[in-house]
């Protein structure tokens, strides 16, 4: 207690007990050297006390420790050596004078007291500000350090200032030898121009900005996405790039592989439809047109000298030819339907209409794929989410009426099939049919999306929105200028 002075945080018992004890010392000190001091010194006691309790103890226990040692001091050194018949003008003023001395003192003492805690709290504030600026580097080093993407700080002229371990991992000859390099030390040529580029284009920006760039490494090339920011002073000036780049090699390679692999099969629906063309073509033109040939024949056979029997015998070999001819047709427009080739898409999907309506469904329908013709490939997509909607009406829905709209929206051509039937839970999880399925990735591979919505009771809608390729110029068939309404 007696080593350090005692603050408001101690008790006040306490506090109050230490300055009554520093009292009760400078008493006896006192009263052992009054031989020698006589009555010179009749506050020597008061004034120490007053001293030493108020620094250490504070200002009331020191006030109230000065009041003690200034009453034993009148009572045992002042009082004995005055006698009533002397005058006490003189000593009265001595001992006020002495008293406000001890006074001054005990405000001089406060005054430091207050300037010492202030000087106190302030070191203390600076210690503990420079501790958790430590333990904040510490930490943001460590995070820097263990995490998997690459970390780095460089100035205007390109000098690394701050790399984390993963960098020194990847460029194991940088590490402890980064400080001061450039890009261009390390990095071969061609990848340190690019991402040298790229640090150029944030500065001047003043701008975070997010990339993918492509570092050749002696393992091979990476391939990393960045996020590069600029580091600005006080003043908001730019004074250093700050970058985070997380490696996506094996995305970017999945990615790529995956690319590839839809390219292919694009490839093989193309090829599947101009088969189908080809087939159709066949078929109408070879064995369809043989058929009719022969029932003409047959129909122009002389039955007046036939037998009865083989009369009908002919009959029902015309009506079957007849049939075979009209299924035969039929089949063919279900697997490419001729309008479009011939007319373009909104002829045939007003065919598709007309196949509705024929099965008893009301179809309000508005058909406008727009002013300019569209790629064939991206024609059968959109042909192919329409047939499929409109069947799924007709086998699921159990509802006589069905909206139809298709019409060219900014960039993209707008595909909505809706019903009033009796709905689904899209909510509920499991597997999708494969009509819905086949529907959502013609469009994803069309670069757009399909969506079905169902409300039990309700409805089902499909929407299909498919991006117009780039290769799509004015000019178009006659029957896709047109806007065809039904109602």
């Amino acid at each position: 207690m007696w080593l350090r002075p005692l603050s408001e945080r101690d008790p006040p018992v306490l506090r109050f007990a230490a300055a009554l004890a520093i009292a009760a010392i400078t008493l006896g000190g006192r009263w052992l050297l009054d031989p020698l001091l006589g009555s010179r010194q009749h506050y020597l006691a008061p004034t120490v006390t007053a001293a030493l309790a108020t620094w250490l103890c504070g200002v009331a226990p020191g006030i109230l420790a000065t009041a003690a040692a200034t009453a034993a001091s009148l009572a045992l050194f002042v009082a004995p050596r005055y006698q009533a018949t002397e005058g006490i003008a003189g000593p009265l003023a001595g001992n006020a004078v002495s008293l406000t001395s001890i006074a001054c003192l005990v405000f001089v003492v406060a005054v430091l007291k207050r300037f010492q805690r202030e000087a106190q709290s302030q070191a203390e504030s600076a210690r503990e500000a420079e501790l958790q600026a430590k333990r904040r580097d510490a930490y943001l080093r460590e995070f820097i350090d263990h995490t998997s993407a690459v970390v780095y700080v460089k100035d205007l002229e390109g000098r690394y200032l701050l790399v984390n371990d993963r960098f020194g991992a990847l460029v194991p000859e940088m590490k402890d030898r980064w400080q001061g390099t450039r890009v261009g030390d390390w990095l071969p040529p061609e990848s340190a121009d690019r991402v040298a580029a790229i640090d150029a284009r944030v500065i001047e920006s003043g701008e975070s900005h997010t990339f993918e760039e492509t570092v050749t490494l002696p393992e091979g090339p990476r391939t990393w996405v960045a996020v590069k920011f600029p580091i600005v002073d006080e003043r908001g000036k730019t004074v250093a790039v700050g970058g985070v780049s997380t490696e996506v090699t094996e995305l970017h390679n999945a990615r790529a592989h995956l690319e590839r692999t839809e390219q292919v099969l694009r490839n093989l629906i193309d090829v599947q439809e101009q088969e189908k063309q080809l087939l159709c073509s066949e078929f109408h033109d070879g064995l369809i047109q043989y058929a009719v040939g022969a029932k003409m024949l047959l129909e122009s056979l002389d039955r007046a000298g036939l037998a009865p029997a083989d009369a009908a015998s002919l009959g029902e070999a015309i009506d079957a030819l007849s049939r075979g001819i009209e299924d035969g047709r039929r089949v063919i427009h279900g697997i490419r339907p001729a309008e479009l080739d011939d007319l373009g898409l909104a002829a045939a999907i007003q065919s598709l209409v007309d196949d509705m309506e024929a099965a008893g469904i009301e179809v309000a329908a508005t058909i406008d794929p727009g002013p300019g013709p569209l790629p064939p490939a991206f024609q059968v997509t959109a042909y192919r989410i329409v047939q499929e909607a409109l069947s799924n009406v007709r086998r699921h829905s159990e509802s006589r009426t069905a909206r139809l709209r298709v019409t060219r929206e900014g960039g993209a051509l707008v595909v909505v099939v809706a019903d009033d039937g009796v709905g689904f839970d899209g909510r509920l999880p499991g597997p999708r049919g494969f009509g819905i399925t086949g529907m959502a990735e013609r469009a994803r591979l069309a670069g757009g999306d399909c969506v079905v919505e169902g409300v039990p009771g309700v409805g089902t809608t499909v929407t299909a929105r498919l991006p117009i390729p780039a290769e799509a110029v004015p000019g178009a068939h006659g029957a896709d200028r047109a806007a065809l309404r039904v109602h």
